[in-house]
């Protein structure tokens, strides 16, 4: 029976050895291993078990473990090397003398590498043996450490490399230069070697040190990210062998040795453990790629090596005869010149381009005293693989060099012991440049100029309603905040439009046409997004002010009725009946219910679009990849731009769904509470007159067909049932027509009236007319019985306008005409005579929420869609969104019921 004892290896889980004491079985067909026996022990290649001895090799011998043949000995034995060879490190063969007898003359010569290496002293004066020259600085975490790795091999590398021009030690010099971030500063540092050699190398090259190419020139960044040298042409169609790109990596040992070139894999740049499932597709042409994981800080080092593996990437394409390798370069964002980090800026320029990168560094950092953990440990933080598709129609599918953008983690022995969580992120980008950004700009600007026309008719409009001929500082006031109500609008339309033309044809295509935004472009249109938000926060908030501060008073038509009784003595008794004031308290609850009344519920329309977005899968359409799925591609991420519009189109669909259904069908058939409204004021014979502006506002005629309505059920019914039969007059205030709801303008006489009766109930209003004034305090008298003046004054005043009964203050009745419907606007003016517009049954729900629908409904998804942008989670976005949206209508609904109590002359204490 074979007992399996393997594990994954260090290098990233690509292969897999035998423990300790084990031999392998099977490398061919099944990787399998055998532990040897309690006696014996495997040999160093795990090939075989030899006897267990407690024989010693002294310091000039080598072990043998096989027989010259091959054949495995039975057990290790030890060979003396012969005169002028020495032992090598892993004491498997003996080397040649590099010195006469393998001696080192102490006087003249100094041994390095563990006494493995004599040098002539005249040959190290440039590379001094000083604390400085080992010094390994970490900006990350800010400590700085005297290596021991570097104390032991840089001097020997610097001049086996420099002065032997030996080529794998001059690769390890670039490996050390690139796990010290390309600094050189420092006198003694392997950085300092190439500072002649920081091109790209040419064929002149031929006498130059072995040293591998790291380094692009300065001012290089641009030339090299835009050559057009890759021929190759790639597709988006699934399946075909273009539609992947092919990255192959050179390999490297940290002494320089080279490993191999092969095709890389992208398991082999991730640090994040797990199965991967889907990762083969993260080199899809024209798809994101987005995988990252927090890992705690003793699995990660767990993962590493003393020495790491360091790697050169190219692309392999086909210019039409032969593969060919592109070199892609690195963008380190750690690299740091002087003070500054030229990396980190957005000015291509200013780049460092590198070549090598290595994933973990456990090596550096051990200090030269003996410690079990190192100091600091470096590891890929973050690595994203940008590609840039050419834009030009002739060269459709073609790509400029891809680079790759790296960012190191620094981690400290005492994070290690602490465990801490170190974050890893994996990620490619594919985008072409494109004008969307000069389309938006240019639309923006174009309806810019409409939005300032658009504004100036409403704000004309506005003025002239409250009586405002010459501009001033309100004129002003009022210009800008329309202004932000119609640029909000415009600037979240543009940017609604450009996700879903994105959308379409980057789904839709089958060549490649378009792909998706850079995310530089995504977070500009995000921008936009929110100032839209905060625009149209602007028109909300004067929305709440306009339609919480409006004059509303309810015309009681009711007249006292005479009742009359027989006295014994036979003498017959009159009296007036009071009319009762419950009827305008019903219709004052009324109105108060319906102020925040939406076409829509709002709870249903989120739940909804969250069912479909969420549940259904729909989310999935905006996923970064030209096909459409339903259910999530593993480690595919949504677009942000995609997703915006995605969200945007169900919300649309859910929210026409819902507004057919409510408007179509519920309050046809059902329940119309606007219009039961309406009719409710015709059963109270109660008008209700409101002015949203100075001289502008809104009238019900609410006025009884039957002359009263302070009876008894019995009456109340046989008034319906007549009404039925149409035995009564129309409701209408013209005769003869059932028009019942206008927007009017009024005189400006009237107003004034009005002002004058209001005023000196505003000191009384202020402490006497709220709730909690009212149970703490008693009201008094006097008070009291200038309100109730006030009320029946401004009642017979308001009622005796209406039937057209003062002199010098009339209105006309007629309709708007087309232009005045369009615009909005009135051309009467309303100085000297008032005009009533008959409207289409509902005007007056303009001061309520009901009327602004379409204006709620915008603000609801700029809500939705800015909470999305920012916290990219369409859950938690949809329950902000309906928190505050309930607040706004608290809000609205509380301020509203105290401007109506204040208004009406109604106790707030009866506002339910």
């Amino acid at each position: 029976m074979l007992y399996y004892h393997v594990f994954f290896s260090i290098n990233q889980g690509l292969s897999c050895v035998c423990e300790k004491n084990s031999r392998i079985v099977d490398k061919v067909l099944e990787f399998s291993c055998k532990p040897c026996p309690s006696n014996l022990t495997a040999t160093s290649d795990h090939l075989h078990c030899l006897k267990k001895t407690n024989v010693s090799c002294g310091l000039k011998d080598i072990e043998l473990e096989t027989e010259p043949n091959g054949l495995s000995l039975a057990q290790k034995s030890c060979i003396r090397c012969s005169p002028g060879t020495f032992p090598s490190l892993d004491r498997k063969k003996c080397l040649p003398c590099r010195v006469a007898n393998c001696t080192c003359p102490q006087t003249t010569h100094e041994l390095l590498l563990d006494g493995t290496l004599c040098v002539f002293n005249q040959n190290l004066t440039l590379w001094p043996d000083e604390r400085e020259t080992h010094i390994v600085e970490y900006d990350v975490v800010g400590v700085d450490v005297e290596s021991k790795y570097l104390k032991k091999h840089l001097r020997a590398l610097l001049y086996k490399c420099v002065k032997m021009k030996h080529r794998m030690s001059c690769e390890s010099l670039g490996n050390l230069c690139v796990v010290q971030m390309y600094k050189d500063e420092r006198k003694v540092n392997p950085c300092r070697v190439f500072k002649d050699y920081r091109r790209i190398p040419t064929s002149s090259d031929d006498d130059r040190l072995p040293l591998p190419w790291i380094y692009y020139g300065e001012g290089d960044a641009f030339i090299a990210m835009n050559r057009k040298k890759i021929t190759s042409k790639y597709t988006i169609r699934p399946g075909s062998r273009k539609s992947k790109l092919q990255l192959v990596a050179a390999r490297y040992h940290l002494n320089g040795s080279f490993i191999e070139v092969s095709e890389l894999s992208p398991v082999e740049l991730q640090l994040c453990p797990g199965l991967w499932n889907g990762i083969e597709s993260a080199f899809r042409f024209g798809a994101r790629y987005f995988h990252s994981c927090n890992i705690p800080a003793k699995q990660l080092i767990g993962q590493g090596s003393t020495e790491p593996i360091f790697y050169d990437f190219y692309l392999e394409y086909d210019d039409g005869k032969k593969n060919m390798l592109y070199a892609i370069p690195l963008l380190v964002r750690n690299i740091k010149v002087g003070t500054t980090y030229p990396n980190k800026g957005r000015d291509t320029s200013q780049w460092l381009l590198t070549r090598r990168m290595f994933l973990m560094d456990l090596f550096s950092g051990y200090s030269i005293k003996t410690e079990e953990l190192p100091k600091v440990i470096q590891y890929l933080k973050n690595i994203k693989l940008v590609v840039q598709a050419q834009r030009e129609i002739e060269n459709e599918g073609n790509i400029y060099p891809p680079f790759m953008v790296l960012e190191y983690g620094q981690i400290t022995d005492e994070n290690i012991s602490s465990n801490e969580l170190c974050p890893v992120t994996f990620t490619v980008e594919f985008y072409m440049e494109n004008d969307i950004l000069h389309y938006v700009d240019m639309s923006l600007g174009i309806l810019s100029g409409c939005v300032f026309i658009w504004s100036c008719i409403h704000t004309w409009s506005e003025s002239k309603r409250c009586g405002r001929m010459a501009i001033d500082l309100w004129t002003v006031g009022q210009f800008a905040i329309t202004c932000c109500s119609h640029f909000a609008n415009m600037i979240f339309a543009v940017c609604l439009l450009l996700a879903v033309h994105t959308m379409f044809f980057y789904k839709a295509q089958s060549v490649v046409y378009i792909l998706l935004p850079s995310q530089d472009l995504e977070a500009v249109v995000n921008r936009y997004i929110t100032i839209a938000f905060i625009l149209k926060i602007v028109e909300i908030v004067r929305l709440i002010w306009k339609q919480t501060t409006i004059d509303i008073f309810l015309v009681d038509w009711e007249k006292p009725r005479i009742l009359s009784s027989q006295k014994q003595n036979g003498i017959i008794d009159t009296q007036k009946q009071t009319v009762s004031i419950w009827r305008s308290y019903f219709v004052a609850n009324e109105w108060a219910e319906i102020q925040t009344k939406r076409k829509i519920s709002l709870p249903l329309q989120l739940l909804l679009t969250i069912l479909l977005l969420k549940i259904y899968g729909l989310e999935n359409w905006a996923a970064a990849e030209p096909e459409v799925h339903l259910t999530k591609v593993p480690y595919r991420p949504i677009s942000q731009l995609l997703g915006f519009g995605m969200l945007v189109i169900v919300f649309s669909i859910v929210y026409i769904v819902q507004w057919i259904t409510t408007v179509a069908i519920y309050e046809r058939y059902i329940k119309n509470c606007i219009q039961q409204f309406v009719d409710i004021c015709s059963l109270a014979n109660i008008s209700v007159f409101i002015l949203s502006a100075e001289f502008f506002g809104y009238y019900i005629h609410g006025r009884s067909a039957h002359g009263f309505s302070d009876t008894d059920m019995e009456s109340l019914i046989g008034q319906l049932r007549r009404e039925e039969d149409n035995m009564v007059r129309h409701r209408g205030l013209m005769p003869g027509t059932d028009n019942q709801t206008f927007e009017m303008t009024v005189p400006s006489s009237l107003k004034t009236y009005y002002r004058r009766v209001m005023a000196p109930l505003n000191s009384i209003q202020s402490k006497q007319l709220s709730g909690s004034s009212f149970r703490i305090k008693k009201v008094d008298k006097m008070d009291m019985v200038k309100i109730g003046q006030a009320y029946n004054n401004m009642n017979k005043f308001l009622a005796a306008f209406l039937d057209h009964a003062l002199k010098d203050l009339d209105y006309e009745i007629r309709e708007k005409t087309f232009v005045e419907k369009l615009l909005g606007i009135e051309y009467s003016d309303p100085l000297d005579k008032g005009v009533f517009f008959i409207d289409d049954g509902h005007s007056f729900d303009q001061v309520i929420f009901y009327g602004n629908e379409c204006t709620l409904v915008i603000f609801d998804l700029m809500m939705l869609s800015f909470f999305y942008v920012l916290t990219e989670n369409i859950v938690l976005s949809a329950i902000i969104t309906g928190f505050l949206i309930k607040v706004m209508s608290v809000i609205r609904t509380t301020f509203g019921k105290r401007n109506l109590a204040k208004k009406t002359l109604i106790d707030e204490r009866f506002l339910i």
